[in-house]
């Protein structure tokens, strides 16, 4: 239900009186009278005070406040307030260990929960939470892939690395599961940065800490295509691919590829039933497609990601979710020729990073919230979005809730006030240019997916500090191009 609607006055048909040969009063007589007023003022000024104005046929008009509506820029699903059983995921961008993440990591007490111990309650708040770890966790290999002494929890540039190929500590496995993180993608250009040995101990390290993961597989287990979790008795799987390895050769097929996307829709429509399985029996209640695709550093999608997610959702699955461009794009809502609806966001942007630039520190929590209706389907409900940034304080960075900082006001000098985040009213806008402000959500809020079906729901106001002076524009929307980096970074470049 949008909105309660109230129709003022009554709809019915008055009884006609009975016709006794009296003349009735012209129907015009009081707006004549009015109008003659209103011409000259000064014509009813000997009029008795004491006469009630309504004597002179003169009634009030009071205009009916019109009915309140979604703002335009709210993004809503037919399965939007329907009664059934509920679960909200929750998804985090690229999880992307440079050197002072890793640095800041290993020696603190708290390991790599430091870097996001101001939202760890956000990571855990959700039925599920999934996040991409880009970069391999395996010990004792050097850049070339050869066996070497392992340093243990340190930064030594040789076995635990950044860019250009990445390389943690197990332990970060463990710090993701104690912040209440379920899954995570293997799938991306970084994911043979130790080899084939690599993506062996990364899944080893993975399962020792009880982290379910999507995207890569052992060489002797080449059927492993999806991964399957279990929420509420709801069953949901995942589908991870990417679109390269760093030309990094995938000899022993650990890597699911993207491709032209037709692997990926054979595994939905068989775990779906839908095409030339629909004499089946669906496998899962719902699919998710988590590809690691785009071009780095634009915020607008490419056809050719928008034809792959039409094809996905078209095959059956319900929630694409994006990543590798390092910075957030869009979302939309996406139409089956059955009828059926699913979500496409493009780019989370990155979760964690060095990278310093607005875009590429700015990204988001999504919520996701799915219904399974009366017809035994899961159907979404809603989604929200919650901003994040990545904060740095001298050597150290902070992964961190936009909405739970006092911002430093446009103008101001970064960093000149304690305790204010520099640039997070930019942060802000940002997520809000790019997916409205209608479905964003506080982060001490309830995260309801379908808030609207509460008619006393109203979106939230623009808060004093994160108003600019200036409308914001989002960087290079002016003069992006449609050429490919897939996996090939600029000079320079600190991934």
């Amino acid at each position: 239900m949008l909105a309660l609607f109230v129709t003022l006055g009554c709809s019915c048909q008055k009884p006609s009186p009975a016709d006794d040969g009296a003349v009735e009063p012209s129907p015009t007589a009081p707006l004549a009278a009015a109008e003659a007023l209103l011409a000259d003022p000064d014509a009813d000024a000997d009029a008795d005070p004491d006469v009630p104005s309504d004597e002179a046929g003169l009634e009030a008009v009071v205009e009916p406040e019109p009915p309140w509506t979604l703002p335009d820029d709210y993004l809503r699903f037919d399965g939007a307030c329907e009664p059934g059983r509920r679960v909200t995921l929750a998804f985090g961008g690229d999880l992307l260990l440079h050197r002072e993440l890793q640095i800041q990591a290993y020696a603190s007490k708290q390991g790599a929960a430091v870097l996001w111990a101001g939202i760890a309650d956000l990571l855990a708040e959700p039925d599920l939470t999934y996040l991409n770890l880009e970069g391999p966790l395996a010990h004792g290999l050097d850049r070339d892939f050869l066996e070497v002494e392992d340093p243990g929890r340190a930064f030594d540039r040789l076995v635990y690395t950044g860019y250009p190929r990445f390389n943690y500590h197990a332990s970060i496995a463990k710090d993701l599961v104690a912040a209440g993180v379920d899954i995570v993608s293997t799938a991306n250009n970084h994911a043979l940065d130790r080899g084939p040995v690599g993506v062996e101990r990364t899944i080893a390290a993975l399962r020792k800490a009880k982290l379910a993961f999507v995207g890569t597989r052992e060489s002797d287990m080449l059927e492993r295509l999806y991964t399957v979790t279990e929420v509420e008795g709801l069953k949901i799987a995942w589908i991870a691919c990417t679109n390269s390895t760093n030309r990094v050769p995938d000899d022993l097929d650990q890597v699911l590829q993207c491709g032209s996307g037709t692997a990926v829709e054979g595994v939905i429509r068989r775990l779906r039933a839908t095409g030339r399985y629909k004499k089946r029996e669906p496998k899962v209640d719902a699919v998710i497609v988590t590809p690691h695709w785009g071009k780095e550093y634009v915020h607008t999608p490419r056809e050719r990601e928008r034809k792959l997610a039409r094809r996905w959702v078209e095959a059956g699955a319900l929630a694409v979710v994006g990543s590798h461009p390092h910075v957030v794009q869009p979302w939309a809502k996406l139409e089956a020729e059955d009828g059926r609806e699913g979500l496409v966001l493009y780019s989370l942007g990155n979760f964690a990073s060095h990278q310093p630039e607005l875009s590429r520190r700015t990204s988001l929590l999504l919520y996701l919230t799915l219904v399974e209706t009366e017809d035994g389907e899961l159907h979404i409900a809603g989604v929200r979005h919650l901003p994040l940034h990545v904060r740095q304080a001298g050597d150290e960075f902070f992964v961190e809730a936009i909405d739970r900082l006092q911002g430093s006001a446009p103008g101001q000098a970064p960093g000149s006030v304690q305790g204010q985040a520099p640039g997070a009213a930019d942060a802000r806008a940002l997520i809000v240019a790019l997916l409205g402000a209608g479905n964003l959500v506080l982060p001490d809020e309830p995260k309801l997916g379908d808030p609207h079906c509460d008619e006393d729901w109203r979106p939230h106001e623009i808060p004093a500090w994160a108003r600019l002076a200036e409308p914001f524009v989002v960087p290079g929307t002016e003069d992006e191009d449609e050429g490919e980096t897939e996996g090939e970074p600029s000079a320079g470049d600190p991934r």
